[in-house]
């Protein structure tokens, strides 16, 4: 017997005991995405009027559920005789959706033999008001169906974008200050969480071609070019963001990672060109797009990069910082308040007994600085396990697309 659920774009309100409430007003748990209710009105249903005697039994066993699959410090508890609140310090969108999804299925899965995706009531917090938690419902069949898919050309999580849209913003060519012809192609990288096996955040990646020699720019290639160049491939970056923005709105979607120079996002014109890019409302930066800063080494005034961090994470989702194999990198991000840290394969080298101590020297360094640790451009999916052993929280694979055929903007 299945109950009837609202329309997935409705809010909903659920009242909360004054201790839930108490805790999640003094957290940034809501504004992460971390905090969920499940419910299991499809069990109280089939129950019917035996309900009162059995929902003991029925709390019990989802009782047992949440101590399975949280953390000591993740917050569970009973909002009602059929609701339960979870809210996960470790975990945030998908992954924090994904770990109610399991616990959920678990529980329908033993009580009534099947967990159809139809009869599984899962909602995300998105607000605290007037003692009760603005909710929105989402879609189970998204996370059931993204489970263990890593790469972009297999992975259902997608946006639904116009095609011809897409085209009109991608590649695009310049050239340079110092005279060189260049062409930038965007490619989606899936970051997938290690821990529920589930892809949490799309990652827009811009290739540099020379036009000249056919040769792929690399990331330390890209940090000499000039501040007007840099800027150009950020601008273009958040032209081609906007389109999977718009189309994400309402749905349950991965968050949107845009890389960006923190000599771009550090000036006032930057900041201006991310609020004010056509498609890219403030609504939608805050509401699921985190900024990468791309370009953050030992050499990055820890001042300044304090005061740019607080400044973008007032108007985005949350900040990540990209950051060499360098310890000493790592010290000025300390009080930063990132959202994650992330290390890109390509600043990896030497012999593969090398690159495994990297990476678990960043594993270890990073540790404790930032929610989300992540390995993105990986050349394979085997080095997942390697990523998960040093304790990263993300891996990605690098999607290595050919240039497209059109001709660039």
């Amino acid at each position: 017997m299945s109950f009837s659920a609202p329309p997935h774009d409705a809010n909903e309100r659920v009242a909360l005991p004054g201790p839930v409430l108490q805790r999640l007003a003094g957290s940034d748990l809501v504004a992460r995405g971390s905090v969920n209710v499940i419910s299991v009105k499809a069990i109280k249903s089939w129950a019917g009027e035996w309900w009162s005697d059995k929902r003991n039994d029925v709390w019990t066993y989802v009782e047992r559920k949440l101590a399975e699959h949280l953390d000591r410090q993740d917050m569970r508890a009973r909002i009602s005789d059929s609701e339960f609140l979870i809210a996960t310090h470790h975990d945030q969108g998908l992954a924090a959706q994904a770990t109610s999804v399991k616990i959920l299925e678990d529980v329908l899965t033993h009580l009534l033999g099947v967990a159809d995706p139809s009869e599984m009531g899962i909602r995300s917090v998105v607000g605290l008001e007037g003692g009760e938690a603005v909710c929105k419902r989402i879609d189970p069949a998204v996370i059931l169906a993204a489970r263990a898919r890593r790469d972009s050309v297999r992975s259902p999580v997608r946006f639904t974008v116009d095609p011809a849209d897409e085209s009109r913003r991608t590649p695009v060519a310049f050239t340079t200050a110092a005279g060189a012809a260049l062409r930038v192609d965007f490619t989606l990288e899936h970051v997938v969480s290690l821990r529920r096996n589930i892809t949490t955040a799309v990652r827009i990646e811009p290739m540099v071609t020379h036009l000249a020699s056919g040769r792929q720019a690399s990331a330390r290639a890209l940090t000499k070019l000039s501040d007007r160049d840099v800027a150009f491939i950020d601008e273009s970056t958040l032209k081609y963001a906007a389109v999977f923005a718009r189309s994400a709105q309402g749905h349950t979607t991965p968050e949107l990672i845009l890389p960006a120079s923190f000599r771009t996002l550090g000036t006032q014109r930057g900041r201006d060109l991310l609020t004010g890019t056509a498609g890219l409302s403030l609504a939608l930066l805050r509401g699921g797009v985190m900024i990468e800063l791309v370009d953050v080494t030992r050499g990055t005034p820890a001042g300044r990069l304090l005061e740019v961090v607080g400044l973008l994470r007032a108007l985005t989702r949350g900040v990540i910082a990209r950051v060499p194999p360098d310890k000493e990198a790592l010290r000025v991000l300390r009080d930063a308040r990132l959202a994650g840290l992330a290390l890109d394969a390509s600043d990896l080298s030497g012999e593969a007994a090398k690159i495994a101590m990297d990476m678990m020297a960043f594993g270890r360094d990073a540790r404790g600085l930032a929610p989300m640790t992540i390995l993105q451009g990986l050349p394979q999916d085997g080095f997942f396990a390697a990523a998960e052993q040093a304790g990263l929280s993300h891996a990605a694979l690098r999607a290595n697309y050919p240039l497209g055929k059109q001709a660039a903007a």
